[in-house]
Parts: C-alpha cells; structure tokens; sequence
C-alpha cells in the first residue's frame, strides 16, 4: 500500500504526516505541488519528474489555497481505484468563501449569515436590512472592516467601492471553534482567544474546547457536504452553532500542542483505514453484481419450467 502525500513545501506539519504515514502504509512518498506536470497526450499523464502520481494506491492533497483550482484539475484525473480523502470537487467548492457557505446552505448545513453585492449601489440596498455591528470584507481577503452602525457601513463601502471590488457583507463573529474532522469523527477541537474583534482570520491563541453533540454533528455534515473527509470546520457559537469557513489543508501542529492530541497520527489512522474500505467497496459491488446476475438466471430458468 503506497501514499503519495502532495504539499507546498515540507513544513513541519507535512513532515509529520510523512512520519505517520511511514508506520501504516508499504511506501510513502512527497511531492511538490508545484513540480507536478499534468499531460493531454495520447493518455493523461501526472508525473513529477519520473515519478508516474497514477501508480499510487492513495493521493492525500495538502494544498494551500492559491493552488485549489489546480488540485481540482489533478485530482479529476486520476484513476478511480486511487483513493483520496479530499475529493476533486471539494477543491473546487472551498476556492472561494461565499461560494462554499452557498453551497452549504443549499445542502442544509447552517452557515453564518452572509451577502454578496458587485457594486456599491447594491451594498447599501443590503445595508437597511442589516443588524450591526458587521464585517465587510472583500472576496479572498482575510482582513474585514467591522462596522457598528450604518453610517461607518456606508462610510467602508464607498471607499471600497472605489477599488470596483466585490463586496462581502457577513454577521459579525464573536467566538469561533475549529472542529478538526477525519471521518468518521471530530478529533479534537480547539477555541480561538485573541485580541482582534474579526476572528474569523485573525491570529490568536488556541485552548482545547470539548464541542457539544449539536457542533461536531454540524461540523461532520459540512464535511460530508462537500465530499471531504479531512478538514477543519470553523464554526460560529454565538447562539446555534454556524458554519463560518472550513480549511482543507489546515496547520496541524498548534491544535495538537493545544489538545494534547496527536493530529498527524490520528489523520493518517482515518485515512489508512477509509483507504482500506475504499478498497473493499469494489469487490463488495462486484459480489452484489454477482448475486444479481444469478438471481436474474434463476428467474430465466424457472420462466422456462
């Protein structure tokens, strides 16, 4: 059983994974996203140097933002046998922030409230309906403007309009929980402190927090929701629990001195066993294939009786 994990760059996050992944699978191997070649030719081909990524058993993709499009486009072509535990089209769906909790909120899993306007004019129509204070920020910026009342709204919107940028509107966050998901469980989770009143982005310091059955359950579902099985799901705990980013290549090494929990181990363990279920699900649909056919026989023959 082989993984070929694809990274940046070996931070320690990466190397520890590599370090896991050593004890459970035959071979491990790490690639740099960024030396991976993808060929339209006679056949596809996804190498890194003479390395041929389609002859792996398993491909985990821990990739920063920038490169989610590119690892939608790698991931979708390789071969089905190959197990990932990031899908391609989780890639896709976490490339842009609004997209993502549209996209949640489509399939039923509670996001913060958010709106998207593509120009001043629209911004201020969502300003009357707002409650203060909010965060306006622009698409793919961590940084937002809180604004408490609506004229600092307006204020923040005319000088963004003026970088003809799109703008985001969103509730304002008071506390956030990240719950780290490796299916089929939340392995440990941690509380953000800090000093910054937008916490969604900001930096800050980590303390375990044990979530309530209402969190991990939501954050299980917003995995699950885009097709993922490794993630940290950030979630809003002002009153019920909202969905407010996930990460899918999220740093590993603070929340494990955090909670005292080994994250590298516990990730490689879910993903050396869901690699291991992947792996049956095939014969199991070709015994179910099987006893179809037969059945199917069965009721030929007794037509002919």
């Amino acid at each position: 059983m082989t993984l070929c994990l694809i990274g940046q760059e070996k931070s320690e996050t990466n190397l520890k994974l590599l370090e896991e992944a050593k004890k459970k699978f035959f071979s491990v191997f790490f690639v740099p996203v960024d030396g991976i070649m993808i060929g339209l030719g006679e056949k596809f081909e996804i190498s890194y140097r003479t390395s041929d990524l389609t002859k792996f058993d398993s491909v985990y993709p821990r990739v920063p933002h920038s490169f989610y499009s590119f690892a939608y486009q790698l991931l979708s072509l390789l071969p089905p046998e190959i197990y990932t535990p990031v899908k391609p089209i989780s890639f896709l769906l976490a490339d842009e922030r609004f997209f993502l909790l549209s996209v949640l909120r489509k399939r039923g899993v509670s996001t913060l409230d958010i709106e998207l306007a593509k120009s001043p004019k629209a911004a201020q129509g969502i300003l009357e309906e707002e409650k203060f204070p909010i965060v306006i920020r622009i698409p793919g910026k961590e940084t937002g403007v809180i604004a408490n009342t609506l004229s600092e709204a307006k204020s923040v919107i005319g000088a963004l309009g003026s970088l003809k940028q799109t703008i985001l509107i969103e509730e304002f966050v008071k506390d956030v929980v990240s719950c780290y998901v490796a299916e089929p469980d939340v392995i440990a989770s941690v509380k953000k402190k800090t000093k910054e009143k937008d916490v969604i982005f900001s930096k800050g310091d980590y303390k375990n927090h044990k979530p309530d059955v209402e969190t991990k359950h939501l954050a299980l579902e917003a995995a699950k929701a885009i097709d993922t099985q490794i993630a940290r799901v950030d979630i809003s705990v002002n009153g019920g629990p909202k969905v407010v980013n996930i990460s899918l290549s999220p740093d590993l090494m603070v929340p494990s001195q955090a909670t005292g929990v080994n994250l590298p181990k516990e990730i490689i363990h879910q993903i050396y066993e869901n690699y291991k279920r992947h792996k049956e699900r095939p014969m199991l649909m070709k015994f179910f294939e099987d006893a179809k056919s037969v059945v199917k026989d069965v009721l030929k023959d007794k037509q002919l009786l």
